[in-house]
């Protein structure tokens, strides 16, 4: 006998009819018999119809949840939590790392019926309300589905354990800086540092495009980097391509990073490499770096080992150069401008030239030509070969490796330019994205001192970022006199004000005026009787920094210490 086999009969108008089980010898009615029945296509187009409207019933009422979920995610990269002033000892953080934090939040999304957990532990963590508003968001949809996660009682549950992956991944990304957030939405709302109009495009710009200048570097006409050693084309068609010469055998930092700025101008765009000590081969390059004993940038000759070359980069930097500041004093402006996208005699242009040049590049031509960081003839206490000359010179040919083939030291060249290159993008991307909009900031602070305190001593930052460096540049430039003492400024996950007293210098753990003696190692209750302020939170041990509760309570705290 025949095994039974399942018919779904529906009553008509009802969805929800109870299934009758027919065996296969019983004859079926007429009505549901799709040969005899001439009324079947009316039946089967009533079914479809009446299928899609459980669909869409189900859809509508699982939809506001997803949308919900959408939202949070949206929420995360438009308006991105801001970043933690400082892990201070003070903080009432359970947690002082925040990738300790987001690691913890990554386990923990992954375990269906309590990945809304991990928004949870954020929201204790930090805080912030958003995340509370999360994890009831990724709580409903179990909610809503009696606790069950199958999908045939519902999609949402399951797509909200991945989404929630998704979201926790996304925030840890953007908490590393590895996604850019579309935070500039958020920043247009506040009373902010206004551009002109050219730098507010090329800001905007880089909001969009995280490094114009990697686009730069591997467009489709320089997408490999081609390192050779002869000058014989391939093809007829290769016989256009510019050729930018330097030595081969060991490399260093300076030629390496000296090849990879050079093909992000336009001249040398998407150049081909061609390592040899040849002259004739050398002579009839397009460009060469770090080898030939000439110098003349006219012709595109770079080197800097030839006797009677004192070259430096001026400004007030007195460094000598090496091949990679030679390139950069000559295709420096072109390479920030096209990351600025304004001309190149935009002033901006011309700030982030100095800084890159002072923050990464001299450092560079000091360690290839020898020159010690600091004049004394002591031995240094320690050695750091940690630096990126160190770390780029370790990657050519080891001796005990068995192959020491020509071929095989240009890939080792071109993995030092990508490195040394890599990190010259990134301090570029810095400078234009962090550090101009920053110095922008504390001097506009700078300029309303006198609005914050008659003394002048006293600066309010109105919108937290990194101020020392600045301030200190700032102060020479705009010849600020008394300097400041003291920086004021808002902790925005701990919803405090910080006093923090200036240090002598940039690298230097001297204060130019510490805290009171008397109000060091206080906290709450005691600090604020001993200082006659109200809602004092903490001073440092050190006197270099202290908390209130309100702006007033830490300027008054400013206001006092300059007094004692």
């Amino acid at each position: 006998m025949a095994s039974p086999s399942t018919w779904w009969l529906s009553f008509p108008g009802s969805v929800y009819a109870k299934p009758r089980l027919l065996s296969s010898s019983t004859a079926l009615p007429l009505a549901y018999n799709p040969l005899q029945n001439p009324n079947n296509n009316k039946l089967c187009s009533r079914k479809g119809k009446m299928e899609r409207l459980i669909c869409r019933a189900d859809f509508s009422q699982e939809a506001p949840l997803a949308t919900a979920i959408g939202a949070c995610i949206l929420s995360s990269f438009v308006f991105p939590v801001a970043k933690r002033v400082e892990d201070e000892e003070e903080e009432n953080s359970a947690i002082v790392s925040t990738d300790m934090r987001l690691a913890a939040m990554g386990i923990i999304s992954f375990i269906p019926y309590f990945n809304w957990l991990s928004w949870v532990f954020a929201w204790l963590d930090t805080g912030k309300t958003r995340y509370s508003v999360y994890a009831l968001v990724y709580l409903l949809p179990y909610l809503s589905s009696n606790l069950s996660i199958s999908p045939e009682e519902s999609w949402l549950p399951i797509t909200s354990i991945v989404l929630g992956i998704i979201h926790v991944q996304l925030e840890a990304s953007i908490a590393n800086g590895d996604v850019q957030t579309l935070a500039f939405f958020r920043d247009a709302s506040k009373e902010s540092i206004h551009f002109d109009k050219k730098h507010s495009k090329g800001l905007i710009r880089n909001f969009f495009n995280p490094l114009p200048l990697v686009a730069a570097a591997m467009a489709p006409s320089s997408a490999v980097v081609r390192v050779y050693s002869s000058t014989t084309p391939t093809s007829p068609s290769e016989v256009s391509v510019k050729k930018v010469g330097t030595h081969n055998g060991s490399f260093h930092c300076d030629e390496a990073l000296g090849c990879f700025m050079i093909r992000l101008s336009d001249k040398f765009s998407g150049a081909d490499i061609v390592r040899t000590r040849d002259p004739k081969i050398l002579a009839e390059l397009d460009a060469v770096l770090d080898v030939g004993g000439v110098y003349d940038p006219h012709h595109d000759r770079y080197d800097h080992h030839q006797k009677g070359f004192e070259e430096v980069f001026g400004h007030g930097f007195n460094t000598k150069l090496s091949s990679a500041g030679l390139v950069y004093k000559h295709f420096g402006k072109e390479i920030i401008a096209k990351e600025l996208n304004v001309d190149q005699d935009h002033p901006d242009v011309l700030r982030l030239f100095l800084a890159v040049y002072k923050s990464f590049m001299e450092a560079i031509d000091a360690v290839d030509n020898g020159i010690n960081q600091y004049d004394t003839d002591k031995p240094p206490r320690y050695v750091n070969n940690t630096h990126l000359s160190s770390r780029v010179g370790r990657l050519n040919l080891d001796w005990i490796d068995p192959d020491q083939s020509q071929e095989k030291e240009n890939e080792a060249f071109q993995l030092a330019m990508a490195l040394a290159g890599e990190e010259f993008l990134q301090s570029v991307r810095f400078h234009v994205r962090s550090w101009l909009p920053a110095r922008s900031i504390v001097m506009q602070c700078l300029e309303e001192r006198f609005k914050t305190d008659s003394s002048g001593e006293i600066m309010v930052l109105k919108q937290f970022c990194p101020w020392k460096l600045h301030l200190f540049e700032l102060e020479q430039e705009m010849k600020i006199q008394p300097l400041i003492k003291y920086v004021i400024y808002q902790d925005e996950r701990g919803k405090q004000w910080r006093v923090q007293a200036v240090a002598v210098a940039p690298d230097r753990f001297e204060n130019r005026k510490g805290l009171p003696e008397q109000w060091r190692g206080l906290r709450d209750e005691k600090l604020s009787e001993a200082a006659e302020i109200p809602g004092c939170v903490f001073v440092h041990m050190s006197g270099f920094i202290g908390g209130n509760q309100s702006y007033d309570g830490a300027l008054s705290m400013a206001r006092t210490a300059l007094t004692l």
